[in-house]
């Protein structure tokens, strides 16, 4: 079978036609001439017309299959046959693109580690290339780095491949193929092969994102008539270790506090959660907790087969700054070592500055935010963590704005355009708002003018008012999300007496999937407190009231440590992030005068490079990726103390579950080739099963040997006519 590796330029074939037009404009036109002493040479003369003839239809089927030639050189026509059987043959030279999965996951084993086995199988395919063959070598912990041109001295990639080693990046297998799908258009060879090198672990191939998956295999299928292993559809090919059970593992999969903000000066509960990956029994181990490098605490934890255990210290920070926690396991042995530790960074505020705008009395619990006041700051003197100034719509005015961290506004009937627009700049730019709704909203205005179509700042429209004639229960909340941590695993119990008796239609269906969460929902299914980001800030609205209007919910124990876990995450955001993920560079908003002075180091005290930059119009500083999970400390000399930020990796990497042939086949929709062994893929790739090969250099010498015809028929023309 013959297919052409570029069929756009098969246009070119009509170039053919312009022999024959030339040799049509040029033919010899012959004058009669009456003579009465050539009439005996009217024989010869029509014999060597003839003879010319023959010439001039030899020459011009020489130049057209000249231009012939040419023109399909230009299309790469290539040979093909089926592969041979019990193996598969390459379409011609092989345009690789080795996706090499380097994810945490890839260092656990006991002997022998999965990166080590995956090593072995990289290089017996690489063994079954020829020369010739182009290989471009793509790494899971490089990814959205510019790629580079494909190599083809096959000896410097496998001293590449020896030098690798497991990074701290998480395993996304759909990101890798998209990745070598891009890359392959800088590859020339006809046979196309998207080579996945894992460790055959199920965490990171994301099958349950079906959106994802359908647009890989779209992609993977190419054109209706593209040929089976060529560029526009490549073959894929999985090599990974044989998968095996699952070992026992326990790791860090979480460090934080049990509130959203913790204040300087305040005791704070500090949660290690230690997850066991594995069937074989409980296991004890013993959690120790530090701060800032300083070991503050140690428990003994016994931790049940698939499920987790919390070690809780308890902990007062004496000054407010950015303090960095990193939870270890002791004398731990497992299958995984790299996740028994874990970083975060925790900001310690002294309090934070939040205003209430009421849209009734500003004063006591009368208002629509006394209650909401009250949970906030219970004895008016401002020394807890939150530093509350109320004031009325009246008295609101957007200069206000500047002064705080966390804007409340309380069933106000109407925002002036002035102040819209101040709050919208001021949730871009990092601030936090909470909306309550209520009798005096106006949904109208309020869709107009704060939700605006989604270009607002409110996180999405109001529907209707609803009063239903059996008051809605608070019945479903988001389980793990930061405000409510003070519940612990009485979530839905916290709310089983409380009664909203009226609240808006939230119109989150309109707004664009992913962009809204629902934190609260009723026992009928409306959700009743949402949030959504919005630039560097975050606006969280409940659709019913912050007060006793529309619901006894501020009546209820659980009112308090609920509007203190929604005020204290509106106010914890530190912008740029200081949690980061592996791979991720430190981000420092700086004046540039002083960014030659301002230092960082990794948690073994070396120094890093920063370079100045910018980060959302501000001037900043970025150091390079950052690689290792820890703590790593930024020092600016206008500050007191230094920053602190932590790269920790994804828990889902602790799960060595494998993943079944069936299940890795059935993702990329049948195409996909699996390997677990080196003799394996000796036996399924022989580099001598070549099925096909480029006629183009046949077509070029075909080309160069019709020249010197054309060169010799020529000649022997004008010998003839002369």
């Amino acid at each position: 079978m013959i297919q052409f590796l570029n069929p756009l330029l098969l246009g070119g074939l009509a170039a053919v036609s312009a022999p024959i037009v030339i040799h049509l404009l040029h033919r010899r036109k012959v004058k009669q001439v009456d003579w009465g002493a050539m009439r005996f040479l009217l024989e010869l003369l029509a014999q060597r017309r003839r003879r010319l003839f023959l010439d001039e239809f030899l020459l011009l089927l020489i130049r057209a299959l000249l231009v012939a030639c040419v023109a399909l050189v230009m299309t790469r026509p290539a040979w093909f046959r089926p592969s041979a059987p019990g193996g598969l043959a390459r379409q011609g030279g092989a345009a690789v693109v080795l996706l090499v999965d380097d994810s945490l996951s890839t260092s656990a084993g006991r002997a022998q580690t999965a990166f080590e086995a995956m090593r072995k199988l990289a290089l017996s395919y690489v063994r079954s290339l020829a020369r010739g063959d182009e290989v471009s070598l793509l790494l899971m912990s490089q990814l959205g780095t510019p790629p580079g041109d494909p190599i083809f001295d096959l000896e410097g990639l496998k001293a590449r491949l020896g030098e690798l080693k497991p990074t701290s990046a998480a395993t996304d297998i759909p990101s890798l193929v998209d990745a070598g799908l891009a890359q392959l258009k800088r590859h020339v060879n006809p046979a196309a092969e998207l080579v996945i090198l894992t460790d055959g672990r199920n965490d990171g191939w994301h099958s349950d994102d079906k959106v994802r998956w359908d647009g890989v295999r779209e992609r993977l299928r190419g054109p209706k008539d593209a040929m089976p292993g060529g560029r526009t559809r490549p073959r894929v090919i999985v090599l990974a270790p044989e998968a095996t059970p699952p070992d026992d593992n326990l790791a860090v999969t979480e460090v934080g506090a049990d509130r959203t903000l913790v204040s300087a000066g305040h005791p704070a509960s500090l949660r290690v959660v230690v997850r066991h990956f594995g069937n074989q029994g409980a296991r004890e181990v013993e959690v120790k907790l530090a701060v800032n490098g300083e070991v503050v605490g140690s428990h003994r934890i016994s931790v049940p087969p698939g499920g987790q255990a919390v070690a809780v210290f308890e902990h007062t920070f004496d000054t407010p700054g950015s303090y960095g926690l990193e939870a270890s396991l002791a004398d731990n042995a497992d299958a995984l070592p790299a996740d028994d530790r874990r970083a975060v960074s925790v900001q310690v505020e002294q309090s934070v500055p939040v205003l209430l705008v009421d849209g009734g009395a500003a004063s006591g619990l009368a208002g629509k935010l006394g209650f909401f006041a009250a949970a906030l700051d219970p004895g008016s003197g401002g020394k807890g963590p939150f530093q509350v100034t109320r004031v009325s719509l009246a008295q609101f005015n957007p200069a206000m704005l500047a002064d705080c961290r966390v804007v409340v506004f309380g069933d106000l009937p109407v925002l002036d355009p002035a102040a819209v627009e101040a709050v919208g700049r001021f949730v871009v730019g990092g601030g936090g708002v909470l909306v309550g709704l209520g009798p005096a909203s106006d949904a109208a205005l309020i869709n107009r003018y704060w939700a605006r179509d989604g270009e607002g700042f409110l996180p999405c429209a109001l529907g209707q008012p609803v009063a239903p004639r059996v008051p809605a229960t608070p019945a479903g909340l988001r389980p793990g999300h930061p405000i409510f941590g003070a519940f612990g695993a009485a979530g839905d119990e916290a709310w089983k007496e409380a009664r909203v008796r009226s609240y808006y239609k939230l119109e989150t269906r309109e707004a664009r999937a992913g962009e809204i969460e629902t934190l609260l929902t009723l026992d009928n299914g409306d959700p009743l407190i949402v949030e959504r980001r919005r630039g560097l800030g975050l606006v969280v609205l409940d659709a019913t009231s912050l007060g006793p209007d529309w619901t006894d919910l501020p009546l209820q124990a659980a009112y308090v440590p609920l509007m203190r876990g929604i005020a204290g995450r509106l106010g914890s955001f530190v912008m740029p992030p200081r949690n980061l993920r592996p791979g991720e560079p430190i981000l420092y908003a700086a004046a540039k005068d002083t960014a030659a002075s301002i230092t960082a180091t990794d948690s073994s005290g070396r120094p890093l490079k920063l370079t100045p930059g910018s980060w959302e119009g501000r001037d900043a500083v970025a150091s390079e990726p950052l690689t290792e999970p820890g703590v790593y400390t930024l020092r600016d000399p206008r500050l007191a103390s230094p920053i602190r930020f932590a790269v920790a990796s994804a828990p889902a990497e602790s799960a060595l579950d494998p993943i079944t042939d069936r299940e890795a086949v059935d993702l990329f929709g049948g195409p996909a080739v699996l390997f677990h062994t080196p003799e394996r893929i000796a036996a399924g790739l022989d580099p001598a099963r070549r099925g096909s090969a480029e006629t183009w250099r046949w077509l070029l010498a075909a080309a160069v040997g019709l020249l010197f015809l054309e060169t010799l028929v020529t000649r022997r023309e004008s010998a003839a006519r002369s």
